[in-house]
């Protein structure tokens, strides 16, 4: 029978297919662990010939607290003293510890008491973070420290998530801090040196985080800038920008500048003004306008160089679909395919695939959305794909080391602070 075995948070441990027919080896993906599935006859919890023991494998399309990936990582049928049900792999036998008899709970808050294991009789503790590699779609994570929206989150080079600023439900934040997805916790880090929102904040090529513009305390947007060092948790001043700006975007090209798009102006309207930053100096540049003036919009480096923006609200005109792509070796922009509904405070990712994944926002009506939609670069043409389950905007999306896309806070009547993947 195919099993896997892989180093995860200290811990050897199996996943097998069961009884079906062996095929070639397989992988999957968890916490940034890849786990490879192999040919094995030891003993595991679904499936143990010695006992006439063979577990349910769960159906994709089952009734199950939590639905199956699908067939390619077959997955079993697990379930509780109180019949909750947990879709996940076969696990081998001797990493899996009792359950008390009395109360059928487990030591670890992080495990799950399930009674129908073909290890043993009596109940066994399930680790929820195999539970994560039968999950499909969104799932819940750790929350933050502070609930907030208009903040920004980005990828740093050691696979943590940045989070700054923003405002809470009381008033505008300076502070920061880190999610570890390999334990899903957040931890404070280094305050900003001012109080912003509708900024931007953006990973250099060597590491450092550029935070720019935004909205200040008492209002109006600003030109300020400034970089968080990873090595020491701090922030320091660097060069303004041309025009202040928030509710704009920041884009690390291939060359290491960053290119500023649009946002909205000192004088209260959108612009569509761009401008680079050059690390090297610290200061900024002009370069070449786009065709609309927008903000609440996204900008997204593809794969082939170009910065794809998308959608936005432009002052007079409401939200937009409307989308254009900029190429750095001109300096200049041109119009692409339009989105299926109109958005604005959304986010966009570009996706390992190198199509670019834009989620929720608030559409035409004003309201906030669920919905999520696929650029591909291929056709320039957009696809709809899987809802949220919580419409949010004002939001981030972060692409992880391991794939999945992280979503963070938002708005939704009231500053969330809770966070899905997909």
């Amino acid at each position: 029978m195919p099993f896997v075995i892989a180093l995860f948070f200290g811990i050897f441990f199996s996943c097998v297919k069961g009884q079906i027919i062996p095929g070639s080896n397989y992988y999957c993906n968890e916490n940034n662990t890849v786990v490879e599935f192999k040919l094995s006859l030891l003993p595991h919890s679904a499936w143990q010939p010695i006992l006439n023991c063979s577990l349910q494998q769960c159906n994709v399309n089952s009734n199950n607290n939590d639905n199956c990936r699908s067939s390619v990582t077959p997955c079993f049928d697990y379930h509780t003293r109180n019949n909750s049900r947990y879709c996940a792999p076969g696990i081998l036998c001797s990493i899996l510890e009792p359950c008390n008899n009395i109360t059928y709970n487990c030591a670890e808050n992080t495990s799950v008491c399930i009674i129908n294991s073909c290890c043993s009789p009596q109940a066994l503790c399930l680790p929820l973070s195999f539970v994560n590699f039968c999950k499909s779609g969104w799932l819940s994570t750790g929350s933050m420290n502070n609930a907030r929206y208009g903040h920004t989150a980005s990828v740093l080079t050691n696979g943590k998530v940045l989070v700054t600023g923003g405002f809470d439900n009381s008033g505008l934040l300076n502070s920061t801090e880190l999610y570890d997805p390999s334990t899903g916790t957040w931890t404070m880090t280094g305050s900003m040196n001012n109080a912003r929102y509708g900024h931007t904040a953006s990973v250099l090529t060597n590491g450092k985080v550029l935070v720019t513009g935004g909205w200040k305390i008492g209002g109006g947007s600003v030109n300020s800038t400034e970089l968080y060092d990873p090595s020491t948790g701090t922030w320091t001043i660097t060069g303004s920008m041309n025009n202040a700006r928030y509710g704009h975007t920041a884009s690390v090209l291939t060359n290491g500048k960053v290119l500023v798009t649009g946002g909205r102006g000192s004088s209260g309207g959108s612009v569509n003004s761009t401008e680079l930053y050059d690390p090297s100096i610290g200061t900024w540049t002009m370069t070449g306008s786009m065709n609309n003036p927008r903000y609440w919009h996204t900008a997204s480096v593809l794969t082939n160089g170009k910065v794809l923006v998308t959608g936005g609200w432009e002052i007079g005109g409401g939200s937009v679909n409307s989308t254009e792509l900029y190429d750095p070796s001109t300096g200049t922009w041109t119009m692409t395919g339009s989105m299926n509904n109109a958005r604005y405070e959304h986010t966009a990712s570009v996706l390992t695939n190198g199509k670019v994944l834009v989620t929720g926002g608030r559409g035409s009506s004003g309201g906030s959305v669920n919905s999520t939609e696929l650029y591909d670069p291929s056709t320039g043409t957009w696809t709809m794909t899987g809802s949220m389950n919580n419409a949010r905007y004002l939001h981030t999306a972060s692409v992880l080391t391991n794939g999945n896309v992280l979503v963070t806070g938002g708005l939704n009547g009231i500053a969330l602070n809770n966070s899905e993947l997909y």
